[in-house]
């Protein structure tokens, strides 16, 4: 049979078959090597490269190794016609099978598809890659691993040809012959050059999805250093003789690719040279995203690995993470960063084939390599650079680990002083801020999605300050709409149809104020990982045993939330592991276990987010607080402390300068910190509270709102001024009866509401205002809560719900206690938005607000026992 009719077959079986049909597809399969041999006489290699991409498509779909088989036989299907083009051609010129030129699908779906599957099976020759090179596998594994490398390099090569990528396809079809080579010679692989053409690839892709019409790098060098690679031995390559070596683009030079920490090594106080060159820079923002992220994940892998030293999962997780970062930083010519990530990869390649064990000195080592990453990566956005010293003493001691050495980490230097940087250190500084919350974490995205699956949701990365500035302009929006509902009222247009659009336009700007908002919010799982490494870290320097956990990393908070609460966070942790959590002797002496626990959790509550960190400590002692108070003069010596509360005690711990601490240390102990906590968390219109039980352990509880851009408030008139409360804070509001009115010697006015007395306090008076109403007959009753305090707010009128948006009143706002911003009405009236905590906190101090009723005798004083 001639070629044309071996594609004539192979058409017509097709028609009568499915995906499902497994006799049907080995036939076919047989009928598509039957068509191969055909081509392969007439000399077509591109007919023959497209028949060989359907046999491997077919394979792939009889013995199922692969999940989307509908897609698999679609791109049979693909090829079918595209032979089926390249016989028209020769029907139509008269001329034999060659060198077509087949013409690549332009329909994007199928491009994106292709991109997808290609990135998926890329991420699956990888670790293939490095076992081959352990060379620890049993032989059956080898040969396992073998197969699925070959057929790999072999799918893509038929897939590359399928749409026209004829060139890509060239490079693929020299690596398989050079890998066919090999097996044949017998000599080892060159793990070097697979890693380096994956790279390679996996760029090309990635710049393919941004740009239909993207190239490869030059295709000749990447075949011409494959078939170098083929001309001189390679080894099995061993960390001592190699360690250097790392993946990097194809048009790298012998001295890049063989770079080492030597070079780096003129000057131990001399800065490390991260720069990039002008053509890379369009790529450095989703580097250092992706990169970030990595380092994070490595890191919260680590944390667990501690806990059980064996996950070979998590092993692999941390491994991946270095070896992406050194892929990308090996394209973008990054050496630095290169060859820490290669010796650390390396280190730990070992350890996932079990040939090494990771204990806490490697750990550690690892940790500090992560650690100089993100020196690294900082650079590159101004950031100051490592000294040379420390960076090659990482280096040394990861080489060593891998050697089989002990690891000395008292060896590592610590960059106590600048380091003596050149221009070419900072030539990375200047780069904008992107937003984390959108970036794209591509290589992990491909490997957890299905091998054929096309993902519809996916991730961009959106600059934080266009994402504020969407939110800020819908803020305006919602104001405008409100000004334009307020102007119907006003001229009392009862038209129906009128109403019925602004209630639809009322809809839809709340739905869009929802998700706008919604792109603000991220989960606390990155915060509290590196509150994990802040633990470990402190209680491997008190020599402490402290065992962290975490719970609800999955709340989401308002980012701006996020960012404010992360300096508190730390000095509050710092606290519980210096002064809450005792050594594992005083421990042993309380009859506690010598491992303390520390906990950080999250959880929605009341319309805010709490966040507590609880530990099992010694707790707070309040005679030694209370001393310390008297001491120093915060509370007078005639004071009756017996009369304070245990609340009233802990919250004095919050005062600037104010320590219990028995001695200083380089943590904590001098009084500074706890004061700049409460007032962080209070200009965040939040609340911090002490619960602490002596010898059982202290817990820290921070309420935070959800957002800092918008509130839903209740607006309430005082006079002729209207001020927003919080509708989360208010419980019910009620005309108080003569008869549930009291005054209580020493406590003030008091209302009983269901069957609890409350305190009442005159919004006017807290606020300074003296025109509003005084009989609380004549005026309603706010019943608000913040935290544990509830109490009732005097108002002369409840106008409506309104959602606000919050504006800074500016510098002179911060001196203004019980307020904690402006906000613009539908009327285009500027009203006050109360903080809670301020007015009860003002209100209690304030006596005048408290005895105005009983001064006046609208009251009259009665003792309540």
């Amino acid at each position: 049979m001639s070629f044309s009719e071996h594609i004539e077959a192979i058409a017509k079986s097709a028609v009568m078959i499915d995906a499902t049909d497994l006799p049907g597809l080995v036939a076919l399969q047989d009928e598509f090597k039957s068509a191969r041999i055909a081509a392969d006489e007439a000399g077509a290699t591109d007919a023959a490269a497209l028949a060989d991409a359907a046999i491997q498509h077919i394979e792939d779909i009889v013995l199922r190794t692969i999940d989307d088989v509908g897609q698999h036989f679609n791109l049979v299907l693909e090829i079918i016609e595209q032979l089926q083009r390249t016989v028209d051609g020769i029907s139509a010129h008269g001329n034999e099978p060659g060198q077509s030129e087949a013409v690549a699908s332009t329909d994007p779906a199928l491009i994106a598809s292709w991109i997808d599957s290609s990135l998926d099976l890329i991420a699956s020759l990888e670790p293939s890659v490095l076992a081959l090179e352990s060379g620890t596998l049993d032989p059956s594994s080898v040969d396992e691993e073998l197969g699925h490398l070959r057929r790999g390099l072999h799918t893509i090569k038929g897939e590359c040809g399928v749409l026209g990528r004829h060139d890509i396809q060239r490079v693929f079809h020299e690596a398989e012959s050079r890998l066919d080579a090999s097996l044949e010679s017998g000599i080892s692989i060159s793990a070097q050059e697979l890693l380096a053409l994956l790279d390679w690839f996996n760029v090309f892709l990635e710049r393919l999805r941004e740009d239909p019409a993207a190239s490869p790098d030059d295709c000749e060098a990447m075949c011409e250093r494959l078939r170098q690679s083929a001309e001189r031995p390679h080894p099995n390559l061993d960390a001592a003789d190699d360690d250097n070596r790392h993946v990097s683009d194809a048009g790298a030079t012998d001295s890049t690719l063989q770079s080492s920490p030597e070079a780096l090594r003129d000057d131990s106080r001399g800065a490390v040279v991260v720069d990039i060159d002008d053509a890379m820079r369009d790529n450095l923002q989703d580097f250092l995203a992706e990169a970030r992220d990595h380092i994070n994940a490595a890191e919260e892998a680590l944390l667990d690995l501690e806990k059980v030293p064996d996950d070979h999962e998590q092993i692999n997780t941390v491994f991946r993470a270095f070896h992406t970062i050194k892929g990308v930083a090996g394209f973008m010519n990054l050496t630095a960063i290169v060859d820490l990530a290669h010796n650390a990869e390396y280190l730990l390649d070992a350890a996932r084939s079990r040939t090494l064990t990771l204990n806490p000195p490697l750990m550690g080592l690892i940790l500090i390599s992560c650690d100089m990453l993100r020196q690294l990566t900082g650079v590159l956005e101004g950031g100051g650079a490592p000294t040379k010293g420390r960076y090659d003493a990482i280096n040394e001691q990861l080489q060593a680990a891998v050697q089989g050495r002990p690891v000395d980490l008292d060896a590592i230097p610590e960059d106590t002083e600048p380091a003596e940087s050149d221009d070419a250190a900072g030539a990375g500084a200047g780069a904008s801020d992107t937003g984390r919350s959108g970036s794209m974490k591509t290589r992990d995205r491909r490997s957890n999605s299905g091998s054929g699956e096309r993902r519809v949701d996916q991730t961009v990365k959106v600059s934080t300050q266009r994402m504020d500035n969407l939110v800020t302009m819908v803020g305006e929006l919602v104001i405008a709409q409100q000004m334009v509902i307020q102007d119907a009222d006003d001229l009392q247009i009862q038209d129906e149809r009128l109403q019925r659009n602004l209630g639809h336009v009322w809809k839809i700007v709340r739905d869009l104020q929802e998700v706008s908002m919604s792109l603000r919010m991220v989960s606390l799982r990155g915060l509290f990982q590196k509150m994990s490494r802040l633990v470990r870290d402190i209680a491997a320097k008190s020599t402490k045993q402290i065992q962290f956990v975490t719970e609800g990393e999955d709340v989401e908070i308002d980012r701006n939330v996020v960012e404010e609460i992360a300096d508190p966070l730390v000095h509050m942790i710092r606290n519980s592991c210096d002064h809450g959590i005792e050594s594992p002797d005083d421990r042993r002496a309380a009859g506690k276990p010598d491992t303390g626990h520390l906990t950080l959790r999250a959880y929605h509550g009341g319309g805010s987010i709490v966040i507590e960190i609880e530990d099992d400590g010694r707790g707070l002692d309040r005679e030694k607080i209370l001393c310390k108070a008297l001491d120093r003069g915060v509370l007078s010596a005639d004071r009756d402390v017996s009369e304070m509360s245990d609340q009233e005690v802990y919250k004095l711990v919050f005062l600037p300068g104010f320590s219990t601490a028995d001695e200083v240390t380089d943590l904590s102990g001098r009084g500074v910190g706890m004061d700049v906590v409460r007032r962080n968390i209070e200009a965040m219109r939040g609340k911090v509270d002490i619960r602490s039980t002596p010898s059982r352990g202290t817990t820290f509880i921070i309420q935070l709102p959800l957002t800092m851009a918008i509130i839903d408030g209740m607006i309430v008139r005082v006079g002729s001024e209207r001020y927003v409360v919080p509708t989360l804070s208010i419980e019910r509001s009620f005309r108080p009866s003569e008869n549930e009115l009291h005054t209580v010697v020493g406590r003030g006015e008091m209302v009983s509401v269901r069957g609890t007395l409350l305190p009442v306090y005159r919004l006017g008076g807290v606020l300074g205002r003296d025109d509003g109403e005084t009989d609380p007959t004549e005026s309603l009753l706010v019943v608000i809560e913040a935290g544990d305090d509830r109490c009732c707010v005097m108002v002369d009128e409840i106008i409506g719900q309104q959602q606000v948006v919050i504006k800074n009143l500016g510098l002179q706002s911060q001196s203004i206690p019980g307020v904690s911003g402006g906000a613009i009405l539908g009327d285009g009236r500027v009203a006050l938005i109360l903080d809670i905590n301020g007015i009860i906190g003002q209100a209690a101090a304030d006596d005048t607000c408290i005895s105005t009723a009983v001064a006046s005798g609208d009251i009259e004083a009665t003792a309540i026992a």
